[in-house]
Formats: C-alpha cells, sequence, structure tokens
C-alpha cells in the first residue's frame, strides 16, 4: 500500500514538474511578458485603428483572425494576449474573435491536424474556427453593448490626452531622435526573443 502511494505521488510529482518546463516556462511566461510590454509600449492609436469598436466589421475580425493565425498558442497561452490587446483598445468583438482562432488555427496546430488527421480535418478546423469566432464575437460584442459605449468614451479621453505627448516628438533634437530608434531596436529584438521562446515551447507539447 505504501509503495503503491508513493508511485502516486512520485507520478504526480514528475507530471507537475513536466508540465511546469514544458509549457509554464516556455508558453505562459513569455506570454506575460508579452502582454505586459504590449499593454506598456504598444500605443492605443494602433489598436484601436484597426481593432477599435469603431472600425468595420470586415476589416476589424479579419485582421483579428489573421493575428491568431500567426502565433502558435495554446488555450492558456492566448488569455494573457487577449487581455493586452483588449486593455490597449480593441473591441470586444475582434478581441473574442482573436482569443477563439489562435488557439484553434495556429500555425502549429493546423500543421499537426493536417499530419495526424489529414488534410481535410485541418480545413474543416480552420473553415469553422473561423466561422464560430466570428459569430461568437459579434454575439458577444451586441451583448456588451452598453459597457463597451462606456469604455469607449474614456478611451478617446485617453488619446486625447497621448496626442499632446505625440505632437511633442517633433520637437525633439537629433541625439534623442538616434535614442529612440535604438530603443525601438532593442523592444523589436525583445520581442522577437520572447516569441521564439513562446513558438518553441508550443511546439513541444
Amino acid at each position: 500500500m505504501t509503495t503503491f502511494l508513493i508511485k502516486i505521488i512520485s507520478g504526480g510529482l514528475y507530471a507537475l514538474y513536466d508540465y511546469l518546463t514544458a509549457h509554464v516556462l516556455t508558453c505562459l511566461v513569455p506570454a506575460f511578458f508579452i502582454a505586459g510590454a504590449m499593454s506598456a509600449l504598444l500605443p492605443k492609436e494602433k489598436i484601436t485603428a484597426y481593432l477599435g469598436k469603431n472600425v468595420p466589421k470586415y476589416k476589424a475580425y479579419p485582421l483579428a483572425i489573421i493575428a491568431g493565425l500567426l502565433l502558435a498558442v495554446c488555450s492558456c497561452t492566448i488569455l494573457p494576449l487577449f487581455a493586452g490587446i483588449k486593455k490597449k483598445g480593441a473591441g470586444i468583438g475582434p478581441a473574442i474573435a482573436f482569443l477563439y482562432t489562435a488557439p484553434a488555427t495556429n500555425i502549429l496546430a493546423i500543421i499537426f491536424t493536417g499530419s495526424v488527421l489529414g488534410w481535410n480535418f485541418a480545413a474543416s478546423r480552420i473553415i469553422l474556427s473561423v466561422i464560430f469566432a466570428t459569430l461568437i464575437g459579434i454575439i458577444i460584442s451586441g451583448v456588451f453593448k452598453e459597457e463597451e459605449e462606456s469604455e469607449n468614451k474614456e478611451l478617446v479621453k485617453e488619446l486625447l490626452k497621448n496626442q499632446a505627448k505625440l505632437d511633442g516628438i517633433g520637437k525633439l533634437s537629433l541625439p534623442q531622435r538616434i535614442f529612440r530608434k535604438l530603443r525601438y531596436g532593442r523592444l523589436l529584438a525583445f520581442f522577437a526573443t520572447l516569441f521564439a521562446i513562446l513558438i518553441f515551447g508550443a511546439s513541444k507539447i
């Protein structure tokens, strides 16, 4: 009996260790860093211009779905990224479409589905995921319409405040502009490294 309990406990601890090393460290941790960086560094004007509430559905939803196709994330890892773009001003509908399509239609998931179940299943997975994600996004957008309109008013106020800061960028001296460009290069390298770790971690699962 004691030996049996030891095997159960050791098996559970090994499974926990395997999950932490294969999933949390290489998937969730980079995802939280990426989401945090998006929230801190990505201008809200960029998000609202493409995924905002007032952007036409025929533009916002395809862009959100394409973004999901390019990421190799699971249903857990996508949550911080979803929260990041939602916080930066994305409409609830496009954000939900991004949340649903990324785990189901990302590159690694489609390749794995095609190689194991056949490419007809992979194609069906893409088509149905896109259709259902769009429908669910539209439905949820309608359900939370009043709440989203209230958030949109607050967002407009914040964008107006940020505009004054953006107007001051053109007054920077040459050394200051060079420093800003170097900083953007480091940020790009930072994002690229995190995405590489994220893709590597997801490919192992």
